[in-house]
């Protein structure tokens, strides 16, 4: 498998104390995305303050366990391990033997999935995944394809198989020009109520500009957003409220 980063101490990516691995390669391509150099299935180099790099090292699943096992103290009861991308579930193959590892040690998984996956790799895993992180993203189907290139039937197939699963929590990337029209707003809270009772709870993400250092290490566009402010956040939240009772949180990163 390919990973760019195996992030240690994380506190943001599922309770407790994780160590995420960030998996490269993504069936998207969100304008907003902040981990540009997970986009792409293959090794890339890049320029970063006049010195070349390389995004992305071939691991093997024995040595991916290998290294985050040493972590396996502080994990506690809630901790564990997080698989982040990109979209780690287009790996499933190899990720599969990995959460079989991993569940033996009694160690917790996460994912942070977009869902645009062909079902078969999430039905793979699904049984060896305790925490789901799910986004929503674009609702509408013409406007998901030509903004993001993403196959919205896909994605509600895959998200009604989880909901006969698993709970999991929803993430709503909230990103000016994009997914913050009321139209889009009204197909969100749509999906949501029809998989309200699968739900624990919704973050709701502001943009940000953490990648933007990524962007230029890579010769690429840096993004421009038309600008989401935290009162733009507070009206969504009690658009969502009004239609379910589900928590929901607001993240900042």
């Amino acid at each position: 498998m390919i990973i760019t980063n195996i992030q240690k101490f994380s506190l943001h990516d599922g309770p407790g104390i994780r160590t995420t691995v960030f998996m490269k390669g993504c069936s998207l391509c969100c304008p907003w995305c902040s981990n540009p150099e997970n986009l792409k299935s293959f090794i890339e180099y890049y320029i970063k303050d006049g010195k070349r790099g390389i995004y992305g090292k071939e691991y093997t699943v024995e040595e991916v366990f290998n290294e985050v096992i040493k972590d396996k103290p502080f994990y506690g009861d809630n901790g564990g391990v997080t698989f982040s991308g990109g979209e780690p579930l287009l790996q499933a193959q190899m990720l599969l033997p990995l959460l079989q590892m991993l569940k033996n040690e009694n160690i917790t998984t996460a994912v942070e999935t977009s869902l645009f996956v062909p079902t078969k790799k999430l039905q793979m895993v699904i049984p060896f995944i305790d925490f789901f992180y799910v986004d929503i993203k674009i609702m509408n189907e013409e406007i998901c394809k030509d903004i993001i290139k993403g196959n919205l039937d896909i994605y509600k197939t895959n998200l009604r198989f989880l909901s006969s699963k698993k709970k999991y929590i929803i993430r709503i990337p909230v990103i000016g020009g994009y997914t913050d029209d009321a139209e889009n707003r009204r197909l969100v809270i749509k999906e949501i109520e029809r998989h309200k009772d699968s739900i624990i709870r919704i973050e709701l993400i502001k943009e940000h500009d953490l990648g933007n250092s990524k962007y230029k290490s890579l010769s690429l566009p840096v993004p421009n957003y038309s600008g989401i402010d935290d009162e733009f956040i507070v009206k969504y939240k009690k658009e969502i409220e009004a239609a379910v009772d589900i928590p929901i949180e607001f993240c900042k990163i």
